[in-house]
Parts: structure tokens; C-alpha cells; sequence
């Protein structure tokens, strides 16, 4: 039986997930910090996407993963998608992701890699991944106001590594020609062109450009060069 914070959580995630025409699952999720749904009408925009692809050949990383709601959602609308790893450095989203991917089918292969990104940039994960989503944090440091609490402010802004190191590990995880899906602020209102800096930090290794937008938040999409 669920406790009454969990039930509370419980209720709380069907009335967000009400907002999208298509409701999948019950997310488990931390109380502190909730997944919003631009990373549920990102997955949605990627599995239309991929709707044609030999879906049991790839292998997908779902970046900055938090309980694993992008990787899930993208299940629920491809199924046989089935080698999916979740990435997240915050060890507090683990059971929270195992309670969640029981939901889903064919959940066997997927992996919660409790780590962060900079890891990534070794020989095991080089040419890894075929594709890779992400909602990273939006924030760099100074652009904002910090939380009191220590949890939020790791979700919100690059505090456990940088922008440029995220570029790099998506870069040389990708397969080559295999591309990656950020959500992405433009960042006009603190200064920066963060599609700019993108261009300017993958020149060379990878091409840029917008694939969509989610509320006013860029979808932006990484194409590794060959």
C-alpha cells in the first residue's frame, strides 16, 4: 500500500500528466523536484521521428535522465525500442526509476548508469549510441536565483559539470552520423546564444540545427559528422 506522500505524488503526476493527450504512466518521482512536460512532448517528437528506423537495432541513451521519463515515454510510443541506458548523477532518482521502468515493455535491457556525463568521454562509451535525448539543466551558474536546497539547484543549473563538457561527451558517444535531441533555452535573457556557443563548441565534429520547439524551449538537434 502507498504511503500518503506517495499517494500524494501519485495524484499530483496524473493531474500534470493530464495536460498531454496521452497519458502513459505513473511516475514515481522526487517530492523536491518534479520532470515537467517538455520532456514528455520531447519524447513524443523524437519517437515520431524514429517511427521508421529497424527500432530493435538501436541503442538510445536518455542523458541527464532524472527518473527516466524520456527514455520511458519514447518506449511507450516505440516498443520495440528496447536498448535504452538512463544517465543520471544524482543517486537520490534510482529507486525512483526502478519503480517507474516496471511499467513499461520489455524493460530488460534498460540500464540506469548512475554517473556523470564527463564519463562518458572514455573508450567504452565512444561511438556508442545511435541516438541520445536530453533535458539538461537550463541555468549556468550566476544566471539565477539559487534554491536553499541543494537537490533543486543540481537539477536546475550545470553545477556537477559545464555545458562545453556535455557537448563533448554527447559528440564522442554518438555513433557517427547518429544524432542527439537537447532541449535547449535560447539563453537571450541572461546575455548568451547558446545555439551559438553549440555551433561554435561541435565545429568540426558534429552539425546544428533547431528540430522543433517545446513551449517556448528549442528542441535542438546534434548530427555527429561521419
Amino acid at each position: 500500500m502507498n504511503s500518503p506522500v506517495d499517494s500524494l505524488i501519485i495524484l499530483v503526476n496524473k493531474i500534470q500528466m493530464i495536460k498531454n493527450s496521452i497519458y502513459s504512466y505513473e511516475y514515481s518521482q522526487p517530492k523536491d523536484y518534479r520532470f515537467s512536460l517538455d520532456s514528455v512532448f520531447l519524447a513524443q517528437k523524437v519517437a515520431a521521428f524514429l517511427k521508421n528506423e529497424t527500432l530493435n537495432e538501436i541503442r538510445v541513451l536518455d542523458l541527464c535522465a532524472g527518473c527516466g521519463v524520456i527514455g520511458l515515454e519514447l518506449n511507450y510510443h516505440l516498443p520495440k525500442l528496447l536498448e535504452i541506458d538512463f544517465l543520471e548523477v544524482q543517486s537520490v532518482y534510482l529507486s525512483h526509476f526502478e519503480k517507474n521502468k516496471i511499467q513499461a515493455k520489455n524493460y530488460e535491457k534498460f540500464r540506469f548508469l548512475e554517473m556523470n556525463y564527463n564519463e562518458l568521454k572514455t573508450p567504452l562509451f565512444e561511438n556508442r549510441y545511435d541516438y541520445i535525448v536530453s533535458n539538461p539543466p537550463y541555468f549556468f551558474p550566476g544566471e539565477g536565483l539559487y534554491s536553499p536546497n541543494e537537490f533543486k539547484n543540481r537539477c536546475r543549473f550545470f553545477i556537477d559539470s559545464d555545458f562545453e563538457s556535455m557537448v563533448k561527451a554527447i559528440i564522442h558517444s554518438l555513433k557517427p552520423l547518429g544524432s542527439a535531441f537537447i532541449l535547449m533555452r535560447p539563453g537571450g535573457h541572461h546575455g548568451r546564444d547558446l545555439v551559438f556557443e553549440l555551433k561554435e563548441l561541435s565545429r568540426l565534429m558534429a552539425d546544428i540545427e533547431i528540430f522543433d520547439e517545446v513551449r517556448g524551449t528549442l528542441i535542438i538537434r546534434l548530427i555527429k559528422k561521419s
